[in-house]
């Protein structure tokens, strides 16, 4: 049990990576060296997860619409909100150290601790409209335990996702810029930013400092930057001031003078602890050539499930 109330549910999995066929003339030339490459590859390829939000057809709770990993956590995207499960950087260290054989050997297991919060708006719509775009060209296939009818194929995988009519007028576009998580509050025009309040529920503490937000919790702290505004009227934008507004873990938007008839957006940056590593760790075991040309590596990947 997480200290902020939640269970955090954690797995091991299979990876399965499979390259074409005009590769394999290649790679077929050194096995030891293809498993090693295939590896790397996958590493690279899972380091920047954090611009990826993959689809929910059934592998994790049904509360999820989209889930997001980052290198000590993940995000996962509902209707009314978001939940961030947290891992202890120092942990991921120790644990990611023990598994590639770069620790002492002391016989001790390594205990990886969470923490799960939520974020939900309140009095928003219960059933909004989720709009997904910049779909990549790859997609994910999960086989989770024995019971085929919660496995999952061709998962699509997106960039970014927007939440329309959160509330009137008003939507939430979830994305990242170099590396962060970011999201937008999109306010048109007969919005109401005074409207907007997103409670957190299963931290320590959340607090003003700088003019930014401290999310406080038992794995660290999660900063959410100054909340960069302006208007767009006659397709410029004009920057328009705004600060958060923090009151018994409840956070609203005071934005200053702007026209009514033009939209206005609400452009928080969320930063986590980091980790130095792929944002689910995961190594090689196996290599094989398939009877098509293909080319399959097996191994094992370490990822966090839905805190529930």
């Amino acid at each position: 049990m997480t200290k902020g109330g939640f269970k955090a549910i954690h797995g091991i999995g299979l990876f399965l990576y499979i390259v074409k066929k005009n590769y394999l003339t290649i790679l077929r030339r050194s096995l030891d060296k293809v498993l090693l490459l295939l590896t790397a590859i996958l590493v690279v390829h899972i380091s920047h997860a954090q611009t990826q939000f993959v689809e929910n057809k059934g592998q994790w709770d049904a509360k999820v619409n989209y889930r997001n990993d980052f290198s000590t956590g993940s995000f996962f995207l509902e209707n009314r909100g978001f939940t961030v499960l947290l891992q202890d950087p120092n942990d991921m260290r120790a644990l990611s150290e023990l598994m590639h054989g770069h620790g002492p050997v002391t016989g001790q297991p390594v205990t990886l601790h969470s923490h799960a919060y939520k974020v939900d708006f309140l009095g928003s719509a219960a059933n909004t409209l989720a709009v997904p775009d910049k779909i990549l060209p790859s997609y994910n296939n999960y086989f989770l335990g024995k019971d085929q009818t919660k496995w999952a194929g061709d998962c699509k995988i997106y960039q970014a996702v927007t939440y329309q009519n959160v509330y009137p007028n008003i939507d939430v576009r979830y994305y990242s810029d170099a590396g962060n998580l970011k999201y937008d509050i999109i306010v048109k025009p007969g919005g109401n930013v005074d409207g907007i309040a997103m409670r957190y529920d299963g931290i320590d503490k959340v607090q003003l400092k700088n003019k930014e937000l401290l999310i406080g919790t038992s794995v660290g702290s999660v900063k959410e930057l100054y909340p960069y505004s302006y208007q767009v009227q006659e397709g410029k934008k004009q920057t328009v001031e705004c600060r958060y507004v923090v009151k018994d873990n409840v956070v609203r938007f005071k934005v200053g003078d702007h026209s009514p008839n033009s939209t206005i957006v609400i452009d928080p940056t969320l930063i986590f602890s980091t980790f130095t590593g792929s944002g689910v760790d995961n190594w090689g075991y196996t290599a094989t050539p398939g009877p098509d040309g293909s080319f399959f590596a097996g191994g094992i990947a370490f990822g966090a499930g839905y805190p529930v």
